[in-house]
């Protein structure tokens, strides 16, 4: 008994063939996807949040019926050892300065036995309510407070990182919310010439070549079957 054409040993070798060209094919474009969801680069983290955090400060100092001395408490969700905090109350000493404000810089024992008192929680509301601002009160020079949250630090699939901040600030003497935004610092990666055809585009040259001649051998197959089985017997 005569096979047919599609039962064939080689044909199915050769599908086989065409399944692992287009297979491997499809391994290497993943591999040079986009890399959206890679970790962000620390020092792009930085600049985008102290972007965040100048627009934030900009505008904070613009308000002239806010108390005049305020104390910055350490940032949440901060990193590198408290970066975010630091940046926060550099600016603040320029930015403020320049507008009538005075930084509280004294972090002595009793300053640190406070902040302790605190339960950070995750959301502003859940940590600094008013009776808990109000115990700043009893420090001397501090009118105000300061706080600041990291919101999020992501990189979409150009490659630009955006760092999203949150900053309140209180009155001491009434433990009410004076004012609080969020901003999003945004840094954009680097634009870097292509750089030139690599290897990978030779290797798709044949694996292309290999599937165009596994096509045509299947099609000369079927018309060679075709031929021999429209032949009377």
């Amino acid at each position: 008994m005569q096979l047919s054409f599609y039962t064939r040993p080689f044909f199915h070798a050769i599908l086989a063939l065409v399944a692992i060209t287009f297979l491997t094919t499809a391994h290497a474009q993943d591999a040079g996807g986009d890399n959206s969801n890679q970790a962000p680069d620390p020092e792009m983290v930085r600049d985008a949040g102290n972007k965040a955090i100048t627009d934030l400060l900009t505008d904070m100092v613009t308000h002239k019926d806010f108390p005049k001395s305020f104390a910055i408490l350490p940032m949440q969700h901060d990193i590198d050892d408290a970066y975010f905090t630091s940046q926060l109350r550099n600016q603040f000493a320029d930015l403020g300065q320049a507008n009538g404000f005075e930084l509280y810089t004294r972090m002595d024992d009793e300053w640190k036995a406070l902040l302790n008192e605190i339960k950070w929680g995750e959301q502003f509301g859940d940590t600094m309510d008013p009776a808990t601002v109000q115990k700043f009160g009893r420090i001397q020079g501090v009118q105000g407070i300061i706080m600041g949250r990291v919101v999020s630090e992501s990189k979409d699939d150009k490659g630009n990182v955006h760092v999203r901040i949150t900053i309140q600030a209180f009155e001491v003497e009434t433990g009410r919310l004076l004012w609080g935004q969020e901003k999003v610092g945004e840094v954009l990666a680097e634009k870097k010439p292509a750089p030139p055809g690599p290897p990978l585009d030779w290797f798709k040259i044949g694996i292309f070549a290999i599937i165009a001649v596994a096509v045509v051998i299947i099609v000369i197959g079927f018309l060679s079957y075709s031929k021999t089985a429209s032949r009377p017997r």
